[in-house]
Order: structure tokens, then C-alpha cells, then sequence
């Protein structure tokens, strides 16, 4: 993996040899990311199946204990491989927001993923061992080897992405000899198993129909939500007297109404609608901020240029979210001599590691998920079917090698910050070219909130007057921690792979 340019990616390597589910986990990741036709992801697809079902009947055969008889080997063979599809079909869904996320980079999205996963293995975990796998409630000790997996699979997948060199086989070897010993004492304690609740009841199928379910449920709920919420506007941030104009752009889904007074402050509203006769920000709503990043771009030279022209002054950036993800296309592309600072506070800084083409696309990297994923947004009544292909996020595919490899360097000319939330610091840390060339400051919060604390706008108020951006609430981000969520994300597709990404 060193060799194919897979460094980070090695992390999620341990799960190759992990008992039931995570195996397959590891497995559905890659053929969802490494196929570029229907044909292959329908092959990819099958070996994933076949080659995971040989493999554990084979690791069940080996832990199989001798003080009880085996059942011929074609028959775990053929254990293996039902439950082998069984399970496939179940985890599809959740590998596919396992891409998502290394498409549209939030935290958020990779936790959720991971609860069904956690739920289901224990349930799960007798499959392809013992035929009645699927009645009743594991034991504890079943549960507990299943969670001991998951915080191995987490801290060894840790430890071989932080591994330097050659070094790594060793900690991969290591972590697989103890996938090995976990297998034996998971297929020992499968067969010693006497479910004392519910050992009639289809427990296993019908928790996974439920984590399945859950998927739709969580997308209607939130449609409905945003759809009778009024919708408010998006407040500037306060920050104190500063030299330069301030531009502010919200991130997506935000609104503004629209103001009659001029704004009386150091901050300029950005517009995604742009701007009128008078220079001020046009009112827009949460769908206009789903258009390309390369139209907002263009928008905001505009405005830059306006604001200078008016005022005298040098212009300064502030984007959170999407808004940031604007600003750096500006200042990589159409950036003008006026904007001396930026400051990126939620930037999507590992956006863009996966891809899937446009729905008219015939053939392309990532094609069966880009219609898994629009499948699974589909939610009669809903309103974000067409979600997955919004300009916006179409645009962040698009352009993926500027925001994956230059989002956190320095631009000639513009001194630049950076803010974002603790937990995606932890969960989605900047790996690889994403570790931060300009300053990075962690903050607590959520994402598309941290301009509302009153610590992060005295960060940017002392950071835009020349001044050290020092505050007890706030602090740099270091590299001294292990990555522990790297395992859980998906393999990235190289840039020289795709051709949409060479052009």
C-alpha cells in the first residue's frame, strides 16, 4: 500500500482479517470507491462476497475447538457464504455513507455511520458459524468480544497509519495475529452459546431491518423539519474595529432576508445572489446557497471589488462552511491584489477523496454509489432527492485536487487562518497534503457555528488587527494524537486515476 501511494488509507488494512461484520465492512468501502462501470462494481461486488465467505469458513475451520466435532468444511463453506450476502446486503447502505463522508467530509456523517455498524455486530457475530446464528440475544461474553474487535480495529488501524516507513508490517502483522486469537475465542464462545432471552425470536434480521430503516427515517425526519422551520437569518458576526472591509459568507442552507439599512459595522454580508445597484447584499434563501462554488466565486469577486472601490480599504474574507470552501476557490483562482486575509473557519478540509459522476454518466469512478446514495435520499415526500447532485456538491467533486491537496496552504499575499470544531479535528484529523500549512485553531462547538462564540470572533478580531489569535477557550491543533476514526473512513481514489480529476 506504501508503494500504490495508499499511506493513510493502510489504517483501514487490520479489517481485512476481523471477524464478522467488520471484514465485510472493509470490503464493501473498497468496491464501493474502486469501480468504474457497472460491470466491475457487479464484480467487484461478487469476489467481495465469495472471497469473504471462503475466507472466514476458512478462519472458523482453523478456530473450530477439538473437544467438538466440525461439520464437513463445504458445509461452513456454505454457511459463510449465505451469511456472507446476508450481511452485504444489510451493511451496503452504511458503506455508502462511508463514502459520503469521504466525499463531503463531516464528522457527523462518520459517527452515524458507525452506530449500526456497533449495534449489529454482536447480534451478528455467531454467523457462518452455527446455523441458528440468527435466534436470540448473544451473551455477554459474545457482546464483549465483538466491542474488544472494534477498539482493537480502531487503535491498531491508529497505529499502523502513524507507523513511519517499512515499519508498518510489522504493527499490521501484529494486529493481525490478533484478529486471529479473537477469531478463536469468537467461534468458542458462539458454540458454547445458550441464549437465555428470546430464543425464538428472529432478533439479528429484525435489528437489521431496523438499522436499515433507520436510514429513511432519519432523512424523512429531517426533511419535515426543515420544511416547516421558519427559515432565519444568518446572523454576522460581531467582531470588533479592524482595518481592513470584512467580507462574511454564510455557509449552506443559510438565508437572508434582506436588510433596508446599510450595515453600519465592519462586516459586509455576502450574498449568494449577489449584489444590486447600490452595492448591497441581495436577499437570498437557503437554495441559493446550493449553487457551484465556482458561480459564488464569481459573485464574490464582485463584491470584492465593490467593497474596495467603496471604502479604500483592503479587503478581508471571513467564510464558514461552504463560505469557506468559496473563499479558497477565490483566492486559488480569481483573486485580486485588495484581499490581504482570509479566514476559514469550518472548511471541508478532507472533501473530495471519493468520487461518483453526473446521473446522464454512462460509466465512471464511483458510478453504483452515486445512485446508491441517490437512492438512499429518495424518501417519497422528501426534498432531497436531488441532493447528491446539487451544484455545490457537484462542484466539490468536480474540483476536488484544489480543495483535498491546497485547502489548508498559504496563498502569495494573503495571510491566512483557519478555525474548526474539536470533534472534527479528532474524527476527520488533516492527514497527508491536508496537514496544515497556515494556522489551525481548534475551538469547542459544532460545525457551522463557531463564528456565533464570542472566543472565535475575538480569535479573528486580534487576527485581522496583526495581533496573535490568543484565547483560553481556543488553542493550535498538534499532530502529537493518534487519528483513532481513520480506520472507519473510506479509501481514497487517487487523483491520477480519475480522468475528471486531470482536466
Amino acid at each position: 500500500m506504501n508503494v500504490a501511494g495508499f499511506e493513510r488509507t493502510r489504517a483501514i488494512a487490520p479489517q481485512f482479517a476481523a471477524i464478522w461484520p467488520y471484514g465485510m465492512f472493509h470490503d464493501l468501502r473498497w468496491v464501493l470507491v474502486y469501480h468504474d462501470s457497472w460491470f466491475s462494481f457487479g464484480i467487484g461486488l461478487a469476489c467481495a462476497v465469495i472471497v469473504r465467505g471462503l475466507f472466514c469458513a476458512g478462519c472458523v475451520a482453523l478456530a473450530w475447538p477439538t473437544a467438538i466435532p466440525r461439520p464437513p468444511l463445504r458445509r461452513l463453506i456454505g454457511r459463510s457464504l449465505l451469511f456472507a450476502v446476508f450481511i452485504a446486503v444489510i451493511l451496503l447502505p452504511w458503506a455508502t455513507v462511508a463514502v459520503a463522508t469521504a466525499q463531503f467530509a463531516l464528522a457527523g456523517i462518520l459517527l452515524l455511520e458507525l452506530l449500526p455498524v456497533l449495534i449489529l455486530a454482536p447480534l451478528v457475530s455467531r454467523g457462518g458459524i452455527v446455523p441458528d446464528w440468527w435466534r436470540g440475544l448473544p451473551t455477554l461474553r459474545l457482546a464483549g468480544w465483538s466491542l474488544l474487535t472494534f477498539t482493537l480495529l480502531t487503535v491498531g488501524g491508529a497505529a499502523v497509519a502513524a507507523t513511519p516507513g517499512w515499519s508498518v508490517v510489522a504493527t499490521a502483522g501484529g494486529i493481525g495475529a490478533i484478529n486471529g486469537l479473537l477469531w478463536r475465542q469468537m467461534v468458542h464462545a458462539a458454540l458454547r452459546q445458550k441464549p437465555a432471552h428470546w430464543r425464538l425470536a428472529p432478533v439479528a434480521p429484525l435489528v437489521a431491518v431496523l438499522a436499515v430503516g433507520s436510514l429513511y427515517a432519519v432523512d424523512i425526519a429531517s426533511t419535515r423539519v426543515s420544511s416547516t422551520r421558519p427559515v432565519p437569518a444568518s446572523s454576522l458576526p460581531d467582531l470588533p474595529a479592524v482595518p481592513q472591509a470584512v467580507i462574511y459568507l454564510a455557509g449552506f442552507n443559510s438565508a437572508y432576508p434582506g436588510d433596508p439599512a446599510p450595515p453600519t459595522g465592519p462586516v459586509i454580508r455576502f450574498s449568494y445572489r449577489g449584489i444590486d445597484a447600490d452595492g448591497r447584499a441581495r436577499p437570498y434563501g437557503p437554495v441559493d446557497t446550493h449553487q457551484s462554488i465556482v458561480d459564488s466565486a464569481h459573485l464574490l469577486a464582485e463584491q470584492v471589488d465593490r467593497a474596495h472601490a467603496t471604502t479604500g480599504r483592503r479587503v478581508a474574507l471571513v467564510g464558514e462552511s461552504e463560505g469557506a470552501m468559496v473563499v479558497h476557490y477565490y483566492l486559488r483562482r480569481l483573486r485580486k491584489p485588495a484581499v490581504t486575509s482570509a479566514v476559514l473557519t469550518d472548511p471541508l478540509i478532507r472533501a473530495g477523496r471519493t468520487y461518483y459522476p453526473p446521473p446522464d454518466a454512462e460509466s465512471g469512478w464511483g458510478i453504483a454509489t452515486g445512485w446508491l446514495i441517490r437512492t438512499l435520499l429518495a424518501v417519497p415526500g422528501g426534498a432531497s432527492s436531488g441532493a447528491p447532485d446539487q451544484p455545490f456538491l457537484r462542484s466539490l467533486l468536480d474540483n476536488a485536487p484544489l480543495f483535498r491537496n491546497h485547502l489548508l496552504c498559504p496563498v502569495p499575499g494573503v495571510t491566512t487562518i483557519s478555525f474548526l470544531p474539536t470533534i472534527e479535528t479528532i474524527v476527520l484529523p488533516p492527514s497527508g497534503r491536508t496537514v496544515p500549512q497556515i494556522p489551525l485553531v481548534e475551538a469547542s462547538g459544532i460545525h457551522g457555528q463557531l463564528t456565533k462564540r464570542p472566543s472565535v470572533q475575538r480569535a479573528i478580531g486580534a487576527f485581522l488587527n496583526g495581533q496573535p489569535p490568543v484565547d483560553p477557550q481556543l488553542h493550535r491543533y498538534r499532530r502529537a494524537r493518534l487519528d483513532f476514526f481513520v480506520a472507519w473512513q473510506a479509501p481514497a481514489l487517487p487523483l491520477r486515476l480519475n480522468p475528471t480529476w486531470r482536466t
